[in-house]
C-alpha cells in the first residue's frame, strides 16, 4: 500500500474491516485505550499489531501517523454511534470520508477543504479526506522529525479525533459546530498554560522547555481573534491555581491534559520533587485520585518502554535503566494496591499456585516458565489498575514479574524458598 497514492483511505478500511465492523461500547475509556495504544494520544504513531508487516513498519513517521489518525477517526465514528457500522466497507468508507470532510469544513475552516485537484477535476469524497489528513500532518520542517516538540505538536491530532466523535453524536451539526470549535480553541489555550506551568514548576526554564513551548505555540495556529496574551506566559510563569480547567468537562479530556503535563516534565531529563508535586496537584485539581494518577504515569512509561527503540528523543534524554526501574517501582505499587484481586485469582487456580511454588525452587521447565509468565501477564492486564493500559509484554520477563508480585500473594513455600 502506497500512502502517497490516492486510494489508500478506502484500501486501509478494507484491510482492517474485520477489526472495525464489530460495534464498540460507547465510552470514553474505550476511545482512550485505542488512541493511547496507537500513540495518537502522545503524538507518536505506533502501527497497530494487525498491520505488523514490513510494508507498514518501514513507513516514515508521517505515513504511520496517517494510519494512526485514520484509525482514530474510524474508532471515534464507531464508538460514538455503533449504528454507523455496516457490513459493506465501501459504504462505510464513503460515509466516513464525507463525515471527515464536513467536520473540518464546519469546525476547522482553516483546514481549507478543497474538492478539486490542480487541474480542476472534482475529487471523490475519499480523495478529499486523504488530502485533508495529509495536510493535517504537513508540519514545518523543524517539526517533521522525531524531536520532543514535534511529538507534542502531533498530539494535537488527538483533539481532532475526540471532537470528531463529539460532533458526530449531534443530530443538529450546524448548531454544534461553533461551540465545538470554540471548545477546541479553549482546550488548546489550557494546554499552553499547563505546559508553561509544568515547565515553571521548578522555577527554572531550561532551553529545551523554552523550545517546546515556542514550537507548541506555533503549531496551535490559534485564531487571530483569540483574546489571550501568549507572548510572555512562559517568561512570567503561571500558577496552576490560576488555570481554569472547567473547560475539561469529560474524563478523557482531563486524562489528556494530565498526561501531556506529565510528558512536559520529562522534557528536561529529570523529574524534580517540585515537578512531582505539581503533577500531583494537577491530578487533584482535575478530580483524579492517587490511583488514577498512577495509572496515567504507568500508561506513559509503558508506552515509552514498549516503543523505546523508535522514539529517539526519549533515548537522548533518559537512560533506559532509569526509566525501567521507575516503571517497575510504579507497577509494584499498583499491584500491591490490587493484591487482593490477584490473590483471589491465584487461589482459584491450583496449577498456577503449584508453578509459583516450583518457581521459588528454581525448578520450572521452559514450558512451565512460558505458561506461568503468560498467566501473570494476563492476570495483571485484568486488574482494575491496568485494564485500559497496554503493559509492555516483551519487557515483562518472568523474573521481573515475580519481583513485582507482593509477597502476600506468593505461596508460603515460595517465600520460604
Amino acid at each position: 500500500m502506497n500512502l502517497s497514492e490516492k486510494g489508500w483511505f478506502g484500501d486501509l478500511i478494507k484491510l482492517k474491516w474485520a477489526d472495525f465492523s464489530t460495534p464498540e461500547a460507547d465510552n470514553e475509556a474505550n476511545l482512550y485505550q485505542k488512541t493511547q495504544r496507537t500513540g495518537l494520544l502522545y503524538g507518536h504513531p505506533k502501527v497497530p499489531k494487525e498491520l505488523d508487516d514490513p510494508q507498514f513498519l518501514e513507513l516514515d513517521p508521517l505515513d504511520k501517523m496517517k494510519i494512526v489518525l485514520l484509525e482514530g477517526f474510524i474508532n471515534a465514528a464507531i464508538i460514538s454511534n455503533s449504528g454507523l457500522t455496516s457490513t459493506d466497507p465501501d459504504t462505510f468508507s464513503e460515509f466516513l470520508a464525507d463525515s471527515i470532510n464536513q467536520f473540518y469544513e464546519a469546525v476547522l475552516p482553516q483546514a481549507e477543504v478543497k474538492d478539486r485537484n490542480f487541474w480542476g477535476i472534482k475529487l471523490t469524497k475519499e480523495e478529499i479526506a486523504e488530502r485533508i489528513i495529509s495536510e493535517r500532518l504537513n508540519f514545518d520542517d523543524q517539526e517533521a522529525d522525531n524531536s520532543w516538540s514535534a511529538f507534542f505538536s502531533n498530539s494535537l491530532l488527538f483533539l481532532d479525533v475526540l471532537f470528531f466523535g463529539e460532533w458526530l453524536k449531534n443530530t443538529d451539526k450546524n448548531s454544534t459546530s461553533v461551540p465545538i470549535r470554540d471548545k477546541r480553541t479553549a482546550i488548546q489555550l489550557v494546554l499552553l498554560q499547563l505546559i508553561a506551568a509544568a515547565a515553571y514548576a521548578d522555577k527554572e526554564i531550561d532551553p529545551e522547555e523554552q523550545l517546546l513551548f515556542d514550537q507548541f505555540l506555533t503549531s496551535l495556529k490559534l485564531p487571530e481573534e483569540t483574546d489571550f496574551n501568549t507572548g510572555d506566559i512562559l517568561e512570567r510563569g503561571i500558577d496552576i491555581d490560576n488555570i481554569d480547567l472547567s473547560i475539561a468537562d469529560s474524563w478523557i479530556l482531563k486524562k489528556y491534559l494530565l498526561e501531556l503535563a506529565i510528558l512536559t516534565v520529562w522534557a528536561d531529563r529529570v523529574v524534580t520533587e517540585e515537578e512531582s508535586i505539581f503533577i500531583a496537584a494537577l491530578a487533584e485539581k482535575l478530580g483524579f485520585d492517587k490511583q488514577e494518577l498512577m495509572k496515567s504515569m504507568i500508561a506513559i512509561e509503558s508506552f515509552a518502554i514498549a516503543n523505546w527503540g523508535s522514539i529517539p528523543f526519549l533515548q537522548e534524554k533518559h537512560n533506559f535503566s532509569t526509566v525501567s526501574d521507575r516503571f517497575v517501582e510504579l507497577v509494584s505499587q499498583a499491584v500491591d494496591l490490587n493484591k487482593d484481586d490477584l490473590k483471589a485469582k491465584l487461589a482459584s487456580n491450583q496449577e498456577i499456585t503449584e508453578l509459583l511454588r516450583k518457581a521459588g525452587e528454581d525448578s520450572l521447565s521452559e514450558e512451565e516458565q512460558k505458561k506461568l509468565r503468560a498467566w501473570l501477564i494476563e492476570g495483571l492486564n485484568n486488574l482494575p489498575m491496568f485494564v485500559i493500559t497496554a503493559l509492555p509484554g516483551s519487557f515483562l520477563t518472568l523474573p521481573l514479574l515475580l519481583k513485582i508480585l507482593p509477597e502476600s500473594v506468593l505461596p508460603t513455600t515460595y517465600k520460604e524458598a
